[in-house]
């Protein structure tokens, strides 16, 4: 079975197309004007009497034409197999059949032709794997990257369509062969369900008990280091309601680009009931696992929860820089040839490498290879059970495709193995937790996110979500007591439900377009518009949550008349578990005491009066009238409150007169600040005398110095990019 192989392939995908086709161990062999390298391969095809034969792979490579030749494989003076072949410039593929071997054996391999004698050689075979490989269709969802936020729903709604009609067209198909679809995340379809007819619903949802179409737990991939803990539960909830109204399983969740999660994912979880992870690593140009102690960690895992419960991990074989399009770099999106030529010298290289593509200086994707330095450590995949993603094109948001599951039949009406089966995450779990059983290891703790950088790239609306996620806790607490305390009929679950929703997608894991320098109006290069609409998420987030905070201390307020004799009453309220002492500052309206009035404020527990600050309204032209006082809040229980009066009199607070640097100092150590340029300006050893801070250094010794960068066309991914060294780009700076 010769194969010319074709010119123009994906650039994407050539480099490791050919590292695949090519092998991780071969015998090269030099014949007349041309050469030919002999790969063992998995591969296996039944014969008429119902044993086994294993397939010899030649790639022939050649500089010019060498016309037709003829290849035989034999035992002895049996032969075994024959392909002949006419032999151009470039590589052609020749595949010889050979019977199973239990042990390496050596057989003859005769190529005849091409302008010279015959030439003959001994080629050894070893003993290959008998793999299971489980495909899991899905598509990665990335809220933005290719296309506008709202765009990018749209197209997923699509898909979902798209997958019931796919899933009706294959019904008749073998069973392995059946197109199968794994919804990697719930947000399309929380809105799908609210934009098609219950005839579609109902379609939908009987596919998913029947166990064509699979619902995974999570709503979108998400840098877990950002979310609260309530933020991170919260993830879960359109799932616990799935299953509760439309009787479906959810077992499995999948969480793609992002290489690893917080232990607070894990434990959200587990208390959902579920019971597997499917994790795909993005190389992205700054992959680092095999420097961090990821070599050790072993596939699949157990990852083993603070409360015991645990979760069955399978993470994809990153760091060759495309893990969720491991399908797709063996040709599985694209058609059964392609599939031929990679999958089985892909699977050869998981049982004897580390990673499967070693880069041999050249780009995979950005990977090109482990520095030769490297102390590698990891061990080669030791099982014959894969699980295996493809998307439907080499891209994020890709829509569905039927070529998985067409190439899956012709796969398996021609070869015994590896045997392919399009499947959900679960069956591949399944199957995996009954075979490995005792194999599989256990791990604890945090898994390291080294994919985190967006984040850090825009400080100010992470800090508007920083200050919501608290916000918001407040405002439940405070609505909560209030629900107990009046009977005003306020109902502020939906506006919770909205703020919460807001910060979750900003703290997803899709940080800008894929060009984000570009400012189109849609695609790729719909940068600006895409960070406007991220950035929103932050924003609605924090106004929504602030907002909830101040109607919860107003409803609150009702319930607590002003005591006595006292122009106004301030009550502090602690949402938390346990007693503070805190600064407290209330904006007390000019209509309650008067703009030019004193007051003190006074402890109605204790009757002292608390030292207190007064502060003029800040562009009082436009804000209410009235006065901001700041003081101290002694001793407020846990879940409860303290009162305070503001009664007349003068009983303010002084600022200390100005003096020299603050120190802190013991028998070893004095240190001095510069509180205005926040920086330290002396760490005096005093055993020494040496001031160890230098001062004439451009900055100051634990000075904060911010920096930013701009952009410029085709620099993607830009913080890994870019060196403490590397100026070029430097934008702007504050210290």
């Amino acid at each position: 079975m010769p194969r010319k192989r074709p010119a123009g392939d994906d650039p994407r995908t050539r480099n490791a197309r050919e590292e695949m086709i090519q092998g991780p161990s071969t015998m090269d062999l030099d014949v007349h004007d041309f050469s030919v390298r002999a790969v063992g391969l998995p591969l296996f095809r039944r014969t008429e009497d119902g044993n086994l034969s294993q397939v010899l792979r030649l790639v022939v490579i050649a500089e010019s034409v060498a016309g037709d030749v003829t290849f035989t494989v034999s035992d002895g003076d049996t032969t075994l197999d024959t392909a002949g072949a006419r032999i151009g410039e470039g590589s052609t593929l020749v595949h010889l059949l050979v019977p199973e071997v239990y042990e390496p054996r050596t057989f003859t391999l005769r190529v005849e032709g091409g302008g010279g004698e015959p030439f003959e050689a001994g080629v050894e075979i070893l003993p290959q794997r008998k793999w299971s490989v489980f495909l899991v269709h899905h598509s990665h969802l990335d809220i933005g990257y290719t296309d506008t936020q709202s765009s990018v729903l749209q197209h997923h709604l699509q898909y979902l369509d798209s997958v019931l009609d796919l899933v009706s067209a294959t019904d008749d198909w073998p069973e392995d062969a059946k197109f199968r679809w794994n919804v990697e995340a719930t947000w399309p379809l929380f809105h799908w369900i609210k934009n098609r007819p219950e005839s579609d619903r109902t379609r939908f949802f009987d596919r998913v008990r029947e166990g064509r179409i699979e619902i995974c737990a999570l709503p979108f991939s998400m840098h877990t280091e950002a979310y609260s803990i309530d933020e991170l539960a919260r993830q879960l909830r359109f799932a616990d309601e799935l299953r509760e109204r439309y009787d479906v399983p959810i077992q499995t969740a999948m969480q793609t680009d992002v290489p690893g999660a917080t232990i607070g994912l894990l434990t959200s979880l587990v208390d959902a009931d579920i019971r597997y992870l499917s994790v795909a690593h993005n190389y992205a140009g700054r992959s680092a696992p095999h420097l961090v102690g990821g070599q050790e960690l072993t596939r699949p895992f157990y990852w083993r929860a603070p409360n015991g419960k645990r979760l069955l991990v399978w993470y994809t074989d990153t760091p060759h820089g495309s893990a969720y399009m491991e399908g797709n770099l063996v040709g599985l999106a694209e058609d059964y040839q392609a599939t031929l030529e990679a999958l089985p010298g892909y699977l050869s290289a998981l049982a004897e490498l580390p990673y499967p593509y070693r880069g041999r200086g050249e780009s995979i994707l950005g990977w090109k290879g482990l520095d030769p330095s490297s102390n590698v450590t990891k061990v080669p995949y030791p099982h014959d059970v894969l699980h295996l993603r493809v998307q439907g094109v080499f891209s994020d948001n890709a829509s569905p495709n039927i070529i998985p599951a067409g190439i899956v039949r012709e796969w398996n009406e021609k070869w015994a193995y590896p045997q392919l089966r399009l499947a959900t995450n679960s069956e591949f779990f399944t199957a995996a937790e009954e075979k490995l059983a005792e194999d599989i290891e256990t791990y604890t703790g945090d898994w390291t996110d080294w994919w985190v950088d967006g984040i850090g790239s825009g400080a100010r609306h992470l800090g508007f979500n920083r200050h919501a996620q608290a916000d918001v806790r407040t405002a439940q607490t405070l609505h909560t007591i209030a629900n107990t305390l009046t009977e005003d009929g306020a109902d502020p679950r939906d506006e919770i439900d909205e703020a919460y929703e807001s910060m979750a997608l900003f703290d997803e894991h899709t940080w800008g377009a894929a060009n984000p320098w570009m400012d189109g109006l849609q695609k790729r290069e719909s940068g600006a518009i895409q960070w406007e609409t991220k950035a929103g998420f932050a924003r609605d987030a924090y106004e929504r949550s602030n907002a909830l905070v101040r109607s919860g201390v107003h409803r609150l307020s009702h319930a607590f008349g002003q005591s006595g004799d006292s122009l106004a009453s301030v009550t502090v309220f602690n949402p938390s578990r346990w007693e503070r002492t805190d600064p407290v500052s209330v904006f007390v309206p000019e209509s309650r005491t008067g703009l030019q009035r004193p007051v003190a404020v006074v402890d109605t527990v204790t009757r002292e009066r608390a030292p207190h600050v007064v502060e003029d309204q800040e562009n009082a032209q436009f804000r209410v009238r009235g006065r901001r006082l700041s003081f101290v809040a002694s001793e407020v229980p846990a879940c409860g409150y303290r009162r305070y009066d503001l009664v007349e009199g003068d009983d303010g607070y002084e600022e200390p007169e100005a003096g020299d640097e603050p120190c802190i100092e013991n028998e070893y150590y004095r240190v001095c600040f510069d509180l205005a340029r926040g920086r330290v300006t002396e760490l005096l050893d005093k055993t020494s005398g040496l001031n160890l801070v230098d001062a004439e250094a451009p900055f100051g010794f634990d000075q904060y110095v911010y920096d930013r960068y701009a952009s410029a066309p085709h620099f993607n991914h830009l913080s890994s990019r870019i060196q403490a060294t590397d100026l070029a780009l430097l934008g702007e700076r504050s210290a």
